[in-house]
């Protein structure tokens, strides 16, 4: 059954009692549709069938079959068939598709119609969907109707000239002349498309912006009379004068005046008697303050008109609306990079937002109290984020303990602190922490430490892990210090003894005799009276108060590494390093024969592990602490040497997101550095060489993200207010353009600092696949071997690739550069190196994540480059080898 009418129709669908009934009746109705296209040329049942396909398409069902028809009735002399014409063709074409180009004659005798209201519908539909051929082709006409005498022509003129300039740059000129008497007409709709085109066109005309700059008085004039005169009854909104023309004013103001403190100055008076008459009563009134306080902050204004600024975002954060405050954390983590002291005064108000209901504010929040730690403020904030960590959403976690790791590292006044910081992280976070950062914590104790503080960390985490086991970093970085520093963490003296029940709420548990050997009835015998099987779980530790310590027996010590080392819910690695701890604890206690004992019985019970590295361990040390190696088990158990460890800094924008997209939009916008700031000898090849030299010094500064980009062949970002340097090099003479070439519709995914892996997933959690987990060599010169060992976890289109480089040479490598791309059919993910230095025998990893949806054979590209023994060496190579199966 076909309806006539779009309201039979209509009718018919809000009828239906169910999801089912509604899909048949479009679904029968879109056949009979499809019918009376192929058999029937009448215009009315056209003109009848496009709006119930409009309707349909409203409901959000397909009906990209009716696009045809729509261009057949925007071609009909009628007003109203090209009404609903024109229309679809909004709704149901982009740019994108080849169709467009049969528009283009339509548009074209359209704009040179007698009938003004037939012109308008041709500009607003060029200004939907005008595709670049679109606009070259109808860029003449669209100038022509700029200068029409009929301002309901020039206002549709002026929005369809923006689109025109969106999407052809290189016509901007031919509309710069017109933009001054657009701005000053009397029309407010024509004065309103004005100022957009020319906000438009001075992101890529140098001559516009010249133009726009020229116009500031007039601006500031305007802006100020809308300001302060009386509200018309026909713009005005709830009160305010014309909210609209106020905002696209600044907006303009904010792209004329930037760079400029001629203009600036003109538009501090202005800009300040805004900030000040407004108010947030109302939704308009925030949103003319937001423009006013983010276009104050984007040009270079007065310091007091800035601190004024951000006093009104400040004041936003009190504002209920959710909008309102989203937009002022985003805007002052952007200002917190010139503005800090002023952000700083709204600190506690910032710290308040990360317990919002609203998971977007709690987000933004975040990233704003983070951007605020400096050596002032980094213990109070620190503070306040780790209470907020235990009940944070999952996904922020990583990047929370992340950042708090890297705020503790970079702002520490002591090591005391930032050791007592960490083992909060660790406790609260530790399953969230990356490797790196807690081999830095290792190293800080191992390597800078005094033995006072060493004993404080070792009974310390002793304590926690007696507490809580759930936190897997923590036991590994626990376990380690009990191993290790075993003889300072126990009781040496009979008043430490009795105060080891005592001290930070700790049990003392009884010491094993002769008669308690078996390890099965020592571990029946927990220290916090829990299972052994089960993980010890506790209440969230007081910030206000002192970490817990603890003084035990080494009886006490071996029970608990014996219980974490059975405990289920511990990761693999970690029951390793507490097998390790075990072997080092008899080391320390060789001269306690029950200790000995008992540390024995905990290793045969990992004899017969189902994880093979587990059994190894437990078999080794249980034949090293045999009799038959007493004279060397001393030597083995000594204290290891401080862990060689590539230090890698923090990025300086670490702490701030917002920071990192802002530097990579200012290193392209900077001018090349000066020949005498590089490395090395500028002056040896004259200026021309040195200028060379500097450029190339510029290029190698750009971010990794713009590393990435260009990789990929991604549209560079453009500097909205600086003409194309002259001396520009092409995208082309790029050191990376020759794989970007090869793979340019390649996608590739930098993922944040916080998510940094450099170990693959765990045995327990990828598919047990022969050909999985299997070392492939695919570059093997100049000392330099690297392997990938595919993983993938199951139910899921990713693989993982840990790629390993191995030093096989007999010199030591450094700058170690690794770039991949993939077929255009699969996605890759880079994660950052474990490092970019390998001494001889040693060797870094880096993990490679290449998403395939479509199932595809793996290939890859890939282009190392590193130095070996002042040498540098660089090759790019294609490895397709792996093995169908683990696709």
């Amino acid at each position: 059954m076909s309806f006539f009418r779009l309201k039979d129709l209509i009718r018919a669908v809000r009828v239906c009692k169910t999801a089912t009934d509604e899909r048949n009746v479009i679904r029968r109705e879109s056949a009979a549709i499809r019918t009376s296209f192929k058999e029937v040329e009448s215009q009315d049942a056209r003109f009848v069938n496009v709006q119930k396909l409009l309707y349909i398409y409203l409901l959000g069902f397909p009906v990209q079959f009716g696009q045809l028809e729509c261009l057949k009735l925007a071609a009909s002399p009628r007003f109203s068939d090209k009404r609903v014409g024109y229309l679809g063709v909004t709704l149901l074409l982009d740019e994108k598709q080849d169709i467009l180009t049969l528009l283009t004659n339509s548009l074209k005798n359209d704009m040179n119609n007698a009938d003004d209201y037939i012109v308008g519908l041709a500009l607003i539909t060029l200004s939907c969907v005008a595709s670049s051929e679109v606009a070259n082709d109808l860029a003449d006409e669209v100038e022509r109707l700029l200068d029409s005498p009929r301002s309901y022509l020039r206002k549709k003129a002026a929005l369809a000239a923006v689109r025109i300039v969106r999407r052809e740059p290189d016509l901007a000129d031919a509309f710069v002349g017109r933009v001054g008497a657009l701005i000053n007409d009397r029309h407010h709709g024509v004065k309103m498309g004005g100022l957009m085109l020319l906000e438009e066109l001075c992101n890529y005309s140098q001559e516009a912006l010249e133009t726009g700059r020229k116009l500031v008085s007039v601006l500031a004039r305007q802006l100020r009379g809308l300001a302060t005169s009386e509200p018309s009854p026909e713009h005005s909104v709830r009160g305010i004068n014309d909210p609209f023309m106020q905002i696209s004013l600044m907006r303009l103001m904010r792209v004329v005046a930037r760079g400029s403190q001629e203009a600036s100055d003109e538009l501090n008076d202005v800009l300040t008697l805004v900030a000040t008459l407004d108010d947030t009563a109302s939704n308009v009134g925030t949103a003319i303050l937001y423009e006013c306080a983010v276009t104050a902050l984007a040009i270079p204004s007065d310091q007091p008109l800035r601190v004024l600024a951000i006093n009104l975002l400040g004041k936003f954060l009190a504002n209920t609306d959710n909008n309102a405050r989203y937009v002022a954390l985003a805007t002052l983590s952007a200002a917190v990079i010139t503005e800090a002291p002023s952000v700083q005064r709204h600190r506690d108000t910032v710290l308040q937002c990360m317990r919002d209901d609203d998971i977007s504010i709690r987000r933004r929040a975040l990233d704003l109290s983070f951007a605020l730690i400096n050596a002032d403020n980094v213990k109070h904030i620190v503070n306040e984020i780790l209470r907020v960590l235990p009940q944070a959403d999952i996904e922020f976690r990583s990047s929370m303990v992340y950042r708090l790791s890297a705020a503790i590292t970079l702002y520490a006044d002591s090591h005391e602190w930032h050791v007592e910081r960490m083992l909060r992280v660790l406790s609260l976070g530790g399953n969230y922490l990356n490797v790196r950062d807690l081999h830095k914590f290792i190293r800080l104790i191992a390597a800078q430490a005094d033995e006072s503080l060493q004993r404080r960390a070792t009974r310390i985490s002793f304590a926690l892990l007696d507490r809580d086991i759930s936190q897997d970093k923590m036991v590994i970085a626990g376990v380690w210090l009990i191993g290790e520093y075993a003889d300072l963490l126990v009781a040496r003296s009979q008043q430490q003894a009795a105060e080891s029940e005592v001290v930070a709420g700790a049990t003392k548990s009884p010491g094993l005799d002769e008669d308690d050997l078996d390890i099965l009835g020592a571990l029946g015998k927990p220290i916090q009276k829990s299972s052994p099987s089960e993980p010890h779980v506790s209440a969230a530790l007081d910030l206000d108060q002192e970490l817990p310590e603890a003084i035990p027996e080494p009886a006490d010590v071996v029970r608990l590494l014996a219980s974490i080392s059975r405990s289920p819910v511990i990761s693999s690695p970690a029951r390793r390093m507490t097998l390790t701890a075990l072997a080092k604890v008899a080391g320390r206690f060789a001269d306690q024969p029950s200790v000995l004992s008992s540390v024995r019985s905990a290793l045969a019970y990992h004899t017969h592990s189902m994880d093979q590295e587990v059994q190894a361990r437990a078999v080794e040390f249980e034949k090293l602490l045999g009799n038959e190696l007493d004279a060397v088990r001393a030597a083995v158990m000594e204290r290891m040497p401080l862990p060689e460890y590539a230090e890698v800094p923090y990025e300086e924008y670490v702490l701030n997101p917002t920071a990192m997209r802002m530097k990579a939009l200012t290193v392209i916008k900077r001018p090349a550095i000066k020949p005498e700031d590089l490395i090395g000898d500028a002056s040896a090849g004259g200026s021309k060489a040195a200028a060379n030299a500097a450029a190339a010094a510029e290029a190698n500064k750009q971010s990794v993200v713009s590393d990435l980009l260009n990789l990929m062949d991604e549209a560079p970002v453009a500097a909205p207010s600086s003409p194309p340097a002259q001396s520009q090099q092409p995208r082309q003479q790029s050191k990376m353009d020759s794989i970007a070439d090869l793979l340019s519709s390649t996608t590739l995914s930098p993922i944040p600092a916080s998510s940094q892996v450099t170990s693959p997933v765990s045995a327990s959690a990828i598919i047990d696949n022969g050909d999985l987990g299997k070392d492939y060599t695919v570059f093997n010169e100049h000392g330099l071997e690297i392997t990938l060992t595919p993983t993938k976890k199951p139910n899921t289109q990713v693989i993982d690739l840990l790629a390993k480089f191995t030093n096989v040479g007999e010199n030591a490598i450094s700058d170690v550069a690794f770039l991949v791309a993939v077929p255009k059919s699969q996605k890759i993910q880079i994660h950052p190196p474990s490092g970019q230095h390998i001494s001889v025998g040693a060797n870094i990893t880096q993990l490679l994540r290449v998403s395939n949806p479509s199932k595809s054979a793996i290939r890859l590209r890939m282009k190392v480059s590193f130095t070996e023994d002042g040498q540098k060496h660089e090759s790019m190579f294609d490895y397709s080898g792996f093995p169908p199966s683990i696709v």
